[in-house]
Parts: structure tokens; sequence; C-alpha cells
């Protein structure tokens, strides 16, 4: 059985009662100091995010201090204001400019060979796009 409190989960053996509310307590507090962090990055204050999510003042506040949760709902509209959610609930920034330099160096260092193969397979990925769904269904109905 698992138990929790708002989006933090503790597998019941794992952790008593007593131990799982300081966990969850300390995750709350530190999940409130990244969402401060983020708020502050992005250049808002507190009530202007507290009218964006459409809660009342003192309710955000206890998002940051930790006494609340914002939930999963919350997360995801903080999101699409521009909260990076994956540092919020992570503490590990997304960073596509690392992936993509990861990518273009992979690229790089190919043969003429092995570039011209993932232009070939890149072609052909987007000419199945359309129809894979399709296909996965078709062959799935067909083995039953």
């Amino acid at each position: 059985m698992i138990r929790g409190r708002g989006m933090f989960l503790c597998p019941q053996s794992d952790c008593p009662s007593d131990t799982m509310a300081l966990t969850s307590t300390k995750q709350r507090k530190e999940l409130g100091e990244r969402l401060q962090s983020e708020r502050e990055r992005l250049g808002y204050t507190q009530e202007q995010i507290a009218s964006l999510l459409g809660v009342p003042l003192d309710q955000y506040q206890r998002y940051e201090t930790g006494e609340s949760d914002p939930g999963l709902f919350r997360m995801t509209r903080l999101a699409a204001i521009g909260f990076d959610a994956n540092f919020v609930i992570t503490t590990e920034r997304h960073n596509p400019v690392r992936e993509e330099n990861e990518l273009l160096s992979r690229f790089r260092s190919l043969s003429m060979h092995g570039k011209s193969s993932l232009f070939m397979t890149l072609d052909a990925l987007e000419r199945l796009a359309p129809n894979l769904r399709r296909t996965i269904r078709k062959t799935l109905r067909s083995k039953k």
C-alpha cells in the first residue's frame, strides 16, 4: 500500500507515519524554495503568480513556504507560465541546449556513410509517422 500527502508518496513498509510526515514536510519545503526561485527567475511577484493560478495570495505563499503542496494541476499551470517544472520537482533543470549539443557532437563524429544513413532513417521515420498509429492498431486487431 502507498500512502502520501500531496505529490509525495512513500511505500508504507519503507516509511513509518512519523518519518513520512517529516519527509513530506522537508520535500514540500524544498519544493517551495524551488518555486520561489523559479518565480524570481521569471520576474513575477507572488501576487501575480497567485492571480495566474487563480488562488488566493496566502495560498500561493503556503506553496513557497512548504506548508501546502500545489498539486499536479497547478504544477502544469506553472509550467505553462514558464516555470521549469522539471527543476521544481527534481532539482534538475531541463537543458535542451545540452541535448542539442550532444546530438550535434555525435552527428559530427559520424562518417559520411553514417550521416547519410541517419538522414535516410529520419526521412523514413517522417514518412512512416502519419501512418504508424494506424498500422499498429491494424496489426494488433489482426492478432486478436
